[in-house]
């Protein structure tokens, strides 16, 4: 869950994340990124909020001041496990799953009924569009992990050869 005490009353940042009021949000983000996670009732943030609505400018400027980084934030899950991911692609919205996923959302995660995002794609063209974009995260997550071990397999040590002693 994103918050361990969600509000009884829907904390205003979600409203205005919803709505997508990029300048509003960019303010409130700005000044008091604590809001960022404030969870309703059901476990939601402003970032599943956003994703919902397809707001990926706004998803953009929350992910840039989330407190404890884009990559935690984006793992968050409401009380049924769905996490912006989820409410992203059960909405169609393209842009904001290549936005999610970058940011290190989970693809494989399933929500309390072990429905994975993927799953609640809108579309079979939008599921299709997802699971080649999943494919292409992969692909550059292996590629960036095996030249990180090149770079540290392939060290070599200079050493200066000893002085010989001639008569």
């Amino acid at each position: 869950m994103a918050s361990p005490t969600p509000t009884s009353i829907s904390p205003p940042a979600l409203g205005i994340c919803s709505a997508g009021h990029t300048e509003v949000v960019h303010f409130l983000a700005e000044n008091n990124p604590a809001t960022i996670l404030r969870c309703d009732v059901r476990g939601k943030d402003a970032i599943m909020e956003a994703s919902k609505g397809g707001h990926d400018t706004v998803l953009q400027i929350l992910l840039t001041y989330v407190p404890g980084g884009a990559e935690s934030a984006v793992r968050n899950a409401d009380i049924d496990g769905n996490t912006a991911l989820h409410f992203a692609s059960s909405n169609g919205h393209l842009l904001v799953l290549r936005t999610l996923l970058a940011a290190g959302a989970d693809a494989d995660r399933k929500n309390i009924w072990s429905w994975s995002a993927v799953a609640y794609s809108a579309t079979v063209q939008a599921e299709v569009y997802f699971k080649n974009l999943v494919a292409e995260v992969e692909k550059r997550r292996r590629a960036k992990q095996e030249a990180d071990d090149v770079r540290k397999a392939g060290s070599v040590r200079m050493v200066d050869q000893e002085p010989t002693l001639s008569d």
